[in-house]
């Protein structure tokens, strides 16, 4: 009897053991992407690869949610009593990273951080109309405007008006390999070329959330490896862009495909200042070439939508194809331009590409064989995705094929891309006219002028052709069936990991 009690507490305790130690297991999502970040500083990085980590790691005064409506983030509510005044109310005992409570002057700091020319930020465009950015109380921030802006409450969405810690900043420089965030998980460890280990912040304002305890990406080059890993669970989840990858993940009962018409835009890049591209006729005689449905099926295997200046799912501004110049690919047209610009015979130039999804090798490829129609040959220089994301920067490249991030809001895609003063304007591409359109655009705060000068613009930036705009690619996440609670925005963001659950 006494050898049955101790074998009997013996049992309890080993249950009672085990079952602690299955509560203590921590919960972690291993997320596979295909290439590594560039660097992490909100207001400097404009590659996804960056931002999907940024998206974990900082708020902004607001965000959109999954239907891109505008939603608290770290303003709790705001108010603007007229068109040149918002006054954003702080959520109160919001902590940043090291510990230290998040407060106006962090605001102050972090938008006046972008809007000095020295950062070179991609965001300045967003609120270039700021003057003033005054500090009511330690909660509350009032943003003054010299001109109404009406894309302003969604430019504060962008990830670019991330709020950051000035002590981290001052520390290191900058916030390339470092983060001085407020947002559900924060920087463990980051092995370049292999991994970046996100924990979870013990203090996020969200009770209870996030769920997870740890965020971890594992860069994997390749897509089908991306979908092997995660058939075998070693991911997951995975960011999949190929269309052959995703139509053999689409037929396998072992994982679950999300897709959702994405508003981001491939777009064939012109730099205005080489020649021949300085000359309007040798872009527009590309632009009567290239075949929107053709590179489409190709590369993408038909996976998006062909689209013009304004992303096709950004239903309310986008003007169908159709109206547009240049929609349907026209040789006859395209050897007469070329003609006139003094090139009969054609001419031989390079495509920047690189082999990442982002740097779309595949619609070079397209493009290069579309182009010999017109006698036109086109050499790919195809670098590695740290090169081509430097050539980006420096503008050191006749032409490159891109994928630009695109917006619901017209004026927050194409200000900041085709404006003379534009902060990703790497077309070095100047037009009083566009630059008319484009200020009058974000000027106006009556939707029906709005639209009038949005349909202009964009039939005057197809016949500009400072880039040829293809289509616009589904954004796709390949999942286990054990992960629950993801929504994707459309935009390329993760930020809906921070709801994500996943089953033991």
């Amino acid at each position: 009897m006494k050898r049955f009690s101790i074998l009997l507490v013996a049992l309890m305790a080993m249950t009672l053991f085990t079952g602690i130690g299955a509560f203590a297991a921590e919960s972690v999502l291993t997320i596979g992407v295909d290439q590594e970040a560039v660097g992490l500083d909100p207001h400097v990085v404009t590659a996804f690869s960056s931002m999907r980590r940024i998206d974990l790691l900082y708020n902004r005064l607001v965000r959109l949610d999954d239907n891109f409506v505008v939603v608290p983030d770290l303003a709790e509510s705001w108010d603007v009593p007229d068109n040149l005044t918002y006054v954003f109310h702080l959520r109160k005992g919001v902590k940043f990273h090291n510990g230290r409570e998040l407060k106006a002057d962090d605001v102050k700091y972090s938008l006046e951080r972008v809007l000095d020319p020295k950062t070179a930020s991609p965001g300045r465009s967003y609120i270039s109309l700021i003057t003033a950015i005054t500090i009511v109380d330690p909660y509350t921030v009032k943003l003054t405007l010299s001109a109404p802006l009406a894309s302003l409450l969604d430019g504060l969405t962008s990830n670019n008006l991330s709020i950051v810690a000035k002590e981290v900043v001052d520390a290191n420089g900058n916030l390339q390999k470092v983060e001085a965030g407020t947002g559900p998980f924060m920087l463990k460890e980051w092995i370049a070329d292999n991994s970046m280990t996100l924990a979870k912040n013990p203090n996020y304002f969200e009770k209870g959330i996030p769920y997870l305890d740890k965020v971890i990406y594992r860069v994997i080059p390749e897509q089908a490896s991306l979908l092997a890993g995660v058939k075998s669970g070693d991911l997951n989840m995975a960011t999949i862009n190929d269309g052959a990858t995703i139509r053999q993940a689409a037929k396998d009962s072992k994982v679950v495909v999300m897709n959702k018409p994405g508003l981001n835009e491939r777009i064939f890049s012109f730099n205005c200042t080489v020649k021949p591209f300085d000359d309007v006729r040798v872009r527009q005689a590309v632009a009567s070439i290239l075949d929107r449905n053709e590179i489409l099926t190709i590369a993408e295997f038909g996976m998006g939508k062909p689209t013009g200046p304004v992303p096709v799912a950004a239903t309310q501004w986008a003007l169908p194809l159709a109206k547009l110049p240049f929609a349907t690919p026209d040789a006859a047209k395209a050897k007469k331009l070329l003609s006139d610009a003094g090139y009969p015979n054609g001419f031989t130039f390079k495509i920047t590409c690189s082999t990442t999804y982002e740097g779309g090798l595949a619609v070079a490829q397209v493009a290069q064989e579309e182009l010999k129609k017109i006698g036109v040959t086109a050499e790919l220089e195809v670098v590695e995705w740290g090169v081509y994301i430097d050539k980006w920067v420096k503008r050191d490249f006749a032409t490159m094929i891109e994928l630009r991030g695109g917006s619901g809001e017209p004026d927050r895609f194409l200000y900041r891309t085709f404006h003379s003063t534009g902060g990703v304007n790497n077309f070095l591409f100047k037009d009083a006219d566009v630059d008319k359109l484009l200020d009058a655009g974000r000027n106006q705060t009556v939707l029906a002028d709005r639209k009038a000068s949005y349909d202009k613009l964009q039939s005057l930036l197809i016949e500009k052709a400072p880039a040829v705009f293809l289509y616009s690619p589904n954004e796709n996440q390949v999942m286990s069936p054990k992960v629950s609670g993801f929504k994707q925005i459309g935009n390329g963001s993760l930020f809906y990991i921070t709801y994500t659950k996943v089953a033991p």
